[in-house]
């Protein structure tokens, strides 16, 4: 890992646990109203904007090009310190699009929120890396996250393995 990722990644530890994800990045249950709607006031006060080093095609849409894309603000400096590590790697060619970093919803193989709620998680490589599947994320781009504190959804078992996924916190 370069100085600057250690450096980036000394900003924020990654969460252990409901408990530790809330007293790290705020408490979302909060935000949530009467009809089970995040109010906008999480995001304009808790998301910020992350530039990409380079451009990741959409996963639905791959005629669009993502150049930037929306994460918890603490996580700003420690994802964009992990794609420009994955750039000057050269492994820019193994990421083939985009698939998202927030978005207020449950799990998809669970009933609570997901770590993408919270703007805590990314998802790469959809088309080949379903949930549920071994998927084929390239093992080094594995590696420079899990450097930088994630956890890989490529090592959970059944059904909920998800090799695109990699959020920053662990047991949850």
């Amino acid at each position: 890992m370069s100085t600057n990722a250690a450096s980036a990644i000394a900003l924020v530890r990654p969460p252990h646990g409901l408990d530790e994800i809330i007293a790290t990045f705020g408490d979302i249950y909060g935000f949530i109203d009467s009809d089970h709607t995040l109010n906008p006031r999480w995001q304009v006060e808790s998301l910020e904007r992350v530039p990409l080093p380079f451009a990741l095609p959409l996963s639905w849409d791959l005629s669009r090009l993502v150049t930037q894309f929306t994460c918890h603000k603490l996580l700003v400096p420690v994802l964009a310190r992990v794609l420009a590590d994955i750039r000057d790697a050269g492994l820019q060619s193994k990421l083939t699009s985009f698939g998202g970093c927030f978005s207020f919803r449950p799990q998809r193989a669970g009933i609570k929120l997901s770590t993408h709620a919270s703007g805590i998680a990314i998802d790469l490589n959809p088309e080949t890396n379903q949930q549920g599947t071994v998927g084929n994320m390239d093992s080094r781009i594995v590696g420079i996250f899990r450097q930088a504190g994630f956890e890989w959804g490529g090592t959970w078992e059944g059904r909920r393995r998800d090799p695109m996924h990699f959020q920053f916190c662990t047991a949850y």
